[in-house]
């Protein structure tokens, strides 16, 4: 169900949004980021993922944005941690509040077939490559904490 703007813009001002993020891994160890066209986090490298719809379990928003933001299929590996996240937003006198879930996915193939009109860009590296460049500190701590796993 779509929200108009109007609304949206409300309701994020007095409440949480319940969301998911994913952490898309190919074959290869790489991870898919996007950048954001979006506030908030516009202009940034950012985990696929976005708003739970009433009735929708947080795994079935999780394949659901995978498909619908990246044009791919995958299989859940693992739920990951479940955090809050506020982030500010140009304009808006609150700062946008999120309760999301990481989920860890793994996909068959790497290519990116459709991105939707959030992301301008999709570009996948391993998660080492990515933490050299300049993320956001969810981000940068959830990658981070995939690497320690991967040498432990």
């Amino acid at each position: 169900m779509h929200i108009p703007a109007e609304l949206y813009a409300t309701i994020k001002q007095v409440m949480p949004i319940a969301c998911v993020d994913l952490v898309v891994e190919n074959p290869e160890g790489q991870i898919l980021l996007v950048l954001r066209r979006n506030s908030p986090a516009r202009g940034q490298w950012w985990f696929p993922g976005g708003r739970v719809r009433h009735g929708e379990t947080r795994a079935a928003a999780a394949a659901r944005k995978l498909r619908e933001e990246c044009g791919l299929t995958g299989k859940i590996l693992r739920e990951g941690a479940t955090c809050d996240l506020m982030l500010e937003e140009p304009g808006c006198p609150v700062a946008s509040h999120a309760i999301t879930t990481l989920f860890h996915l793994r996909v068959a193939a790497n290519a990116v077939a459709t991105l939707d009109a959030q992301s301008a860009a999709g570009e996948w590296h391993l998660p080492q490559e990515w933490l050299s460049g300049n993320l956001d500190p969810f981000v940068r701590r959830h990658l981070a904490a995939l690497t320690r796993a991967r040498t432990c």
